[in-house]
Order: C-alpha cells, then sequence, then structure tokens
C-alpha cells in the first residue's frame, strides 16, 4: 500500500502565490489548479493507493504558542491584504470541496496542525508512506517506511539521503537537530545566538553525513570548550544563550518539545479520526464525478488545460483509477464482513 501525505496549505501557498497569472472571471484560481493537478501527477509518478490530505486547523499552533510564545509570530504578515486573505480561503475551501468528490482523504482539527497529523499518520501506519511539504520540520519523519519529497528541490528523499538545508548539505535525519540548536527563522524559533548553520557545520561536520543526537552535540561542545576556553560559541551552546537571555539547559528542553514530532500534539478527536483514515474505507454516498465536473466548470478549470477534446478525461482519470482502488477496497471488507 503507497499513500500520499499532505501539508495542504503548504502545497496551496506554493500554487496561491507560484501560479499567479491563472484567473477566471476575475478570480485567481491558481492555486487551486495547482493543487489538484500536483495530486493528479504524483498519483500517476508514485503508483498511489491512497492520498491523504492534512490542514493546519483553527489554533492550531496554540499548544506550541504556549510554550514559546513568540512561535509563528511572524506569520501574520504572509498575506498582505483582506483581498489577498478572502482570495486563499476561498481557494482553500474549494479546494476541499474537489477532495471529497476526488475520494482523497483529508483531516482538519482544531488546535492541531498538519505536521503533527501527518507526523501521527506515518508513524501509526503500516503502509509506504510518503510526505509531500517544503516543510523541513517533516524531513524528521523519514525511515523505513516514510519517503520526503520536497517540491522546492523537486527531489524524494530517503532516510539515509543528504539534503539541501538552508543551502548546506545536511543528513536529512539532522534537520530536526539543527533547528534545535539554531532555531527556525519560518516557525520564529529562536536558537543559540550567533550561531547559524554554516557555523555549527564547521564545528559539528558529521552532521553533514550521519544521523547525530542532541546528547553527541553537547558532549562535543564539552571537548571543544576544554580545548578553547575563549570559544565564545560553544560558550553560548552549552550555557543556552539566546538573544533574550540565558537559559541553560531548559533551552534546549523547550526548543526540542517544540520541533520534535516523536509524540505529536493532537487532541483524542484528531488521533481518532486519524486512525480511521488509516483503516477504514471512504463512504461513496454522495460523491460524484458529475460534481467534479460541475465545479470544474464553474471555476474555469477548463481554461487552463489543454486545448483538446480529451483533455478532461487525461485530467481526471488518475482520481478515476483512485475512486476505482477506493471501492474495491470497501468492496472486499464488506464482502470479508458477510
Amino acid at each position: 500500500m503507497s499513500v500520499l501525505l499532505v501539508d495542504g496549505d503548504n502545497l496551496l501557498t506554493i500554487g496561491f502565490y507560484g501560479v499567479k497569472n491563472y484567473f477566471y472571471k476575475g478570480d485567481h484560481i491558481g492555486g487551486l489548479y495547482h493543487f489538484i493537478n500536483t495530486l493528479r501527477k504524483s498519483f500517476e509518478l508514485y503508483k498511489l493507493d491512497k492520498i491523504v490530505v492534512f490542514w493546519d486547523g483553527e489554533d492550531g499552533a496554540a499548544t506550541r504558542k504556549k510554550m514559546y510564545s513568540r512561535y509563528k509570530e511572524n506569520r501574520r504578515q504572509r498575506i498582505r491584504s483582506d483581498k489577498e486573505k478572502e482570495s486563499y480561503t476561498k481557494q482553500r475551501r474549494r479546494v476541499q470541496q474537489y477532495l471529497e468528490e476526488l475520494y482523497v482523504r483529508q483531516g482538519e482539527f482544531e488546535f492541531c496542525e498538519a505536521d503533527d497529523c501527518i507526523a501521527e499518520y506515518a508513524q501509526r501506519s503500516t503502509e509506504n508512506t510518503i510526505v509531500y511539504s517544503s516543510d523541513g520540520d517533516l524531513a524528521q519523519l523519514a525511515s523505513d517506511t516514510t519517503r520526503i519529497y520536497n517540491p522546492s528541490h523537486r527531489k524524494l528523499y530517503s532516510q539515509n539521503d543528504i539534503i539541501q538545508y538552508e543551502h548546506q548539505d545536511l543528513h536529512i535525519q539532522n534537520v530536526k537537530i539543527v533547528k534545535i540548536v539554531c532555531g527556525d527563522r519560518s516557525d520564529n524559533i529562536t536558537g543559540i545566538y550567533n550561531l547559524g548553520i554554516k557555523k555549527m557545520l564547521k564545528l559539528f561536520p558529521e552532521l553533514k553525513t550521519r544521523p547525530v543526537t542532541l546528547n553527541e552535540i553537547i558532549e562535543r561542545s564539552n571537548e571543544l570548550f576544554e580545548e578553547d576556553k575563549n570559544n565564545k560559541t560553544v560558550k553560548n551552546l552549552l550555557t543556552g544563550v539566546t538573544k533574550y537571555g540565558i537559559y541553560g539547559e531548559e533551552f534546549f528542553n523547550l526548543n526540542e518539545s517544540i520541533v520534535s514530532l516523536d509524540q505529536p500534539f493532537l487532541t483524542s478527536e484528531a488521533q481518532e479520526t486519524i486512525t480511521d483514515l488509516i483503516h477504514e474505507n471512504l463512504d461513496p454516498e454522495g460523491r460524484s464525478y458529475k460534481n467534479t465536473m460541475k465545479m470544474m466548470m464553474e471555476d474555469g478549470m477548463f481554461t487552463v488545460l489543454p486545448k483538446s477534446d480529451d483533455a478532461w478525461v487525461k485530467f481526471l482519470n488518475p482520481f478515476l483509477r483512485l475512486t476505482r482502488k477506493e471501492k474495491n477496497k470497501r468492496i472486499i471488507k464488506i464482502k470479508n464482513h458477510d
């Protein structure tokens, strides 16, 4: 069983800002088209049996904000105008409507982030999963059964691969360690003062080639400090110095709690629903390709498809195969139950 796990808001944002010139009747449809087209192409490329999309829920960052008030404070500035926000929200809702018709599973839960939902699914499922996201946080999920596709790199990574992170070569399983120690500008997480990834790789070159634990970093830092007690960077690391103050061991405990996805922050409702998404079959009631075709006409999707008689069929054909797979799984389960 091959499953694609998608960070919905991440993928929509890529299309929303990246496909700027697709409009229909004055409405931007770039995010919508890019989202559906990406799923279509991924189904073909990776011979998928299932697609699951997770969205950031309302107040999704609440748990981490309670731990660290500055968490994602910078995100407020990303959508620049009310008109832009309205367009994004409209396309987001529309994508979700398409997914319901196209037999794509999805989940969105209050107080839960998509990263945690994806982590929960990948860690609890026995399926072979591909995580689709440009978010470096999800690199830590690479394992025997989970690979990471980064659309920014256009590359699929396995658990022992070297990844480009902040323009530096890094073992994929060490992205989490670098985020804990150096912080993460995209999520507004503060790191050790005057210690960026380049300097960290000079201090700990093994980060480029093999998985490294936080304890190893601390132990090696103590050795480096014994060799040169005037090394301010190493001293800052050992004492947890940030631009906001000196936090000692608390710095590492806090950042690890925020960054790590080993124990996802999820509500009981989210955990139960994700279990269902792993094991239960989709109910076909109310799903229809007539509804899909109607929406595509309403949204002007035909204006961005190739000018040929079979363009619609070619565009929707992967989803038709996905539908058959989902229906067959349901039929088999019903027969086995009888």
